[in-house]
């Protein structure tokens, strides 16, 4: 043991360190999403492969061998949309600005939310963070509005074309509506939940994007984040929420270019 710590160079300390972190990140990222389930069958087939080779099984070690060399291809396959919104993610907070300043999104969203819930009209509002929801726009009705509680209402309104559909928000413009979202299949869910409550989880599971609902027949105002989904809100607490989420401290904002600018002018 001795003798191997000795050996031991600082280079080994810090790959040490950095896989750990790796690692860990990774795990947090996956938390409380379907990919944990699927990795934990994946690594209890990896073991049925070593006790079947320890143990002479010649046709079963055959079969799990074939699995265990398509590793790296199964978990791209299987985890295409979370590799694509994890790396897009690291890559989008690197070059892009930390995040949405945009306080008067927030009230007219608010607004219209708490108005729609009093009336029963059903709505699903999508707003974009780091990662673009471009995908999504594809098939829907092309805007370039300034966000309003008016306008998000009479979106929402009954009978209207773009009444099942979501909108989608850039900052403070509606981009799109009518837009059709991928549902979640996470099996931990509410299944009382409708297609609303079930897009709004599907698209925060593939996007850092934040999706709130109103509910046609309760009323009820959610809000999913992460693929997760916060219900039953208050006005107030939506704005609240939002506030937390999009709104960046001033000493935050920008790419790592400007906080590299800041930093010397500080000095």
């Amino acid at each position: 043991m001795l003798n191997f710590l000795g050996n031991l160079r600082w280079q080994d300390g810090v790959d040490i360190i950095l896989v750990a972190i790796i690692i860990y990140q990774v795990v947090l990222i996956l938390r409380g999403t379907q990919a944990i389930p699927v990795l934990a069958g994946l690594f209890l087939l990896f073991i049925a492969y070593v006790v079947a080779r320890q143990l002479q099984f010649f046709t079963l070690e055959w079969l799990l061998d074939i699995i265990v060399k398509s590793f790296v291809l199964i978990v791209i396959i299987l985890f295409q949309a979370d590799i694509r919104r994890v790396l897009s993610q690291m890559g989008k907070k690197a070059l892009a600005p930390g995040g949405i300043n945009a306080p008067l999104t927030v009230e007219e969203v608010c607004e219209a939310a708490d108005t729609m819930a009093g009336r029963s009209i059903g709505a699903l509002i999508v707003m974009e963070r780091y990662i673009g929801l471009s995908d999504f726009l594809e098939g829907a009705i092309k805007l370039d509005a300034l966000v309003s509680k008016e306008l998000l209402v009479t979106l929402f309104w009954p009978h209207n074309p773009t009444h099942d559909g979501a909108v989608i928000l850039q900052g403070d413009r509606a981009v799109a509506a009518g837009c059709l979202l991928p549902l979640s299949r996470n099996p931990n869910l509410d299944p009382t939940l409708g297609t609303r409550h079930l897009a709004a989880v599907g698209i925060t599971e593939q996007s850092d994007a934040l999706a709130l609902v109103v509910s046609e027949t309760s009323g009820q105002i959610s809000l999913a984040q992460g693929g997760k989904l916060k219900r039953d809100l208050t006005r107030l607490q939506l704005r609240q929420a939002l506030q937390d989420l999009l709104e960046t401290p001033a000493h935050n904002r920008g790419n790592w270019i400007d906080k590299l600018v800041r930093h010397f002018k500080t000095q």
